[in-house]
């Protein structure tokens, strides 16, 4: 899936499925990420080498699949999709953009492949979670479509349920 960014100039952004070949960038990637953005993502946690080791387990471990969103060669997001065992119809995704490039929708554009992904995996549903004070991430979820998200506040995080099955 190609998407031009033509009103910035900058290069199209492209999200494709990652591979082990992408470990270089995603970790070069997560380096350009401040603490408070691994704050966010990991819900508390600040060690990049924990982010790390954790797209790394689930790209090469076969617990998930990891889509990344990159502007020519410069990876600068990647969107977790982690299943309890192979084949399971549901998946937890987790989602990550550098700093430099939040709010310029690239978390948009990848959480938009999910679907996609979804249909050809098998998965009906993905779950999430969003801490409160992370207010991007809220309004990212509100534009899942109305009927097909359900999600509660627990203790100061949003969790919820993304129905992908029959998009």
């Amino acid at each position: 899936m190609t998407i031009t960014d033509t009103h910035t100039g900058r290069e199209p952004v492209m999200v494709r499925p990652a591979g082990p070949g992408d470990l270089e960038a995603l970790s070069r990637m997560v380096g350009r990420c401040s603490p408070a953005s691994v704050r966010d993502r990991m819900h508390g946690g600040t060690r990049h080498a924990d982010l790390l080791a954790g797209i790394r387990s689930a790209l090469l471990g076969g617990s998930g699949t990891v889509l990344v969103a990159a502007e020519g060669h410069r990876t600068v997001g990647c969107l977790e999709l982690l299943r309890p065992s192979p084949g399971a119809p549901v998946a937890e995704m987790a989602l990550l953009v550098e700093d430099a490039r939040q709010g310029a929708g690239i978390g948009t554009r990848l959480v938009a492949a999910v679907p996609a992904w979804a249909r050809g995996a098998g998965v009906r549903d993905i779950g999430f979670s969003v801490e409160a004070g992370n207010g991007r991430a809220r309004r990212l979820l509100r534009r899942l479509g109305a009927g097909r998200l359900q999600a509660r506040w627990e203790q100061g995080v949003v969790e919820g349920t993304w129905h992908v099955g029959g998009l």
